[in-house]
């Protein structure tokens, strides 16, 4: 009795596993392109077929069906002019003029007839909407070289990037590609004068995919080297330059110093005593010897 039981509840499990799968249905993933058509397939008879009601976020048309024709009335005035419907494809809904906001989940309610009953049957949506890639720019840095050898960085990159883009560097060598690295930057590394591949950078999303031109690694190697000697030569000639200005800085400092020993106060004193050593006389007539003169002659008058 018991095995019985537990048959029981293993089965019942097992049916309410399957039941629950059946109702949740994963959305059928959909991809459009920016300015173009995308359609939504209906995967119904279409002689079952009696009305669509198009949703997103929230209802966007609806599908009368009939035998002679079908015609569909538009709800939501983003999409007027823009939705149309295939009778030869089960009435499946084409969206024109797509935008990157058209981006979302759709959903179509479809009511059938059979056996004289009506259902509806829902299919679920995820509209993926990507724009179309350019071709990508190159950036180059030169991180300076080191014993010789060539360091540069090659950046990749798109002015307008999107979403789900990637990035893969290709080297072409001897008229093969190989794919090098994933990702939009590269560092590479070589001495001047080696055999090295061209690169090529690609980028790709779900609708498109794009290359920059080749680059060259002896050209970039070349390049490097005609930056260094360039900042080699203005090196050296700031060096000379500065070595001048000290070299007449300093003959300008030593002519102003011996200038101004030439003409101090115990220079002229000691220019005075080597005269008179040399016996040079002048006459010099002091103003109070010349009164006492005077004096003496006065009073020897007075006596006589």
């Amino acid at each position: 009795m018991m095995l019985l039981l537990q048959w029981l509840v293993v089965i019942l499990c097992l049916q309410i596993e399957e039941a629950v799968s059946t109702d949740s249905k994963v959305p059928l993933t959909v991809i459009g392109t920016v300015g173009k058509s995308v359609i939504l397939p209906l995967k119904i008879s279409s002689d079952k077929i009696r009305t669509i009601v198009w949703l997103s976020h929230n209802s966007l048309a609806t599908v009368d069906v009939n035998e002679q024709n079908s015609h569909i009335i538009i709800t939501d005035s983003k999409y007027y002019g823009r939705l149309k419907i295939f009778r030869e494809s089960n009435y499946s809904l084409q969206i024109n003029n797509l935008t990157t906001e058209d981006e979302n989940y759709y959903k179509g309610q479809i009511t059938i007839e059979s056996q004289g009953q009506s259902e509806t049957l829902i299919q679920e949506y995820f509209l993926h909407i990507y724009e179309e890639l350019r071709k990508p720019q190159i950036t180059v840095n030169f991180t300076g070289p080191e014993n010789g050898t060539c360091n540069v960085i090659l950046l990749c990159s798109l002015e307008k990037e999107g979403k789900n883009v990637t990035y893969n560097w290709i080297s072409l060598k001897d008229g093969e590609e190989d794919t090098a690295y994933e990702g939009p930057n590269l560092t590479v590394s070589w001495r001047p004068g080696e055999s090295e591949p061209n690169f090529i950078c690609r980028v790709t999303n779900p609708i498109s995919s794009q290359r920059s031109q080749p680059i060259p690694s002896s050209g970039l190697c070349t390049g490097a080297s005609s930056r260094n000697y360039v900042m080699l030569i203005v090196g050296i000639v700031i060096a000379v330059v500065l070595c001048v200005a000290i070299m007449v800085g300093s003959i300008f400092w030593k002519k102003k110093r011996q200038g101004f020993i030439q003409y101090s106060p115990n220079n002229v004193q000691q220019q005075g005593a080597a005269t008179e050593g040399n016996t040079v006389y002048a006459q010099v007539n002091h103003p109070y010897r010349k009164a006492a003169t005077l004096l003496e002659t006065s009073a020897y008058d007075k006596l006589i």
